[in-house]
């Protein structure tokens, strides 16, 4: 059964649920396995308070550039964090999907590569709200998940609801 590894920093929207399970329809139509995926919610901020002010500067979100949110509490990111995951693998399992979740505390790509070793994954789709100054560096986690890896590795644009 195929494996893919979603890192996703929200839940995901029935938008990009569908584009993802979109992506697989062939194996599906080929008379093969169903995708198996796992959902991984990175718990906290993997980028610095700075660089996430800068995307939110840049992306013209000037209410969550003035607020000091990019500082939670470790309890209050990892109680967010699950609520994600139990969100996004619920919701993959409501579309008739197998589905499980893990969190990821520490070091983003060591974790990701532990993941997926224990999961036998065979992709990666990084599902994430742009993140504009990481990704003109190349400093982007699919980026550098592409470069640790020997996986294919997907970089998706979350669908975002602008307030």
């Amino acid at each position: 059964m195929p494996t893919t590894m979603l890192v996703v920093e929200k839940a995901i929207t029935q938008h990009d649920l569908e584009y993802v399970v979109s992506l697989h329809e062939e194996n599906a139509q080929d008379g093969l396995d169903p995708e198996n995926y796992v959902v991984v919610v990175p718990v906290g901020k993997e980028n610095g308070k700075v660089l996430a002010t800068l995307d939110d500067l840049a992306l013209g979100n000037f209410k969550g550039a003035e607020e000091d949110s990019h500082d939670e509490p470790l309890n209050e990111a990892v109680v967010e964090a699950r609520a994600i995951m139990t969100a996004t693998v619920g919701s993959f399992q409501q579309a008739g999907k197998q589905a499980s979740g893990e969190l990821l505390v520490g070091p983003p790509v060591d974790g990701l590569k532990a993941i997926a070793a224990k999961y036998g994954v065979d992709e990666i789709i990084v599902l994430t709200v742009p993140h504009l100054v990481e990704e003109f560096f190349h400093r982007d986690l699919a980026t550098k998940l592409r470069k640790a890896t020997d996986l294919p590795t997907l970089r998706l644009m979350a669908h975002v609801a602008l307030d």
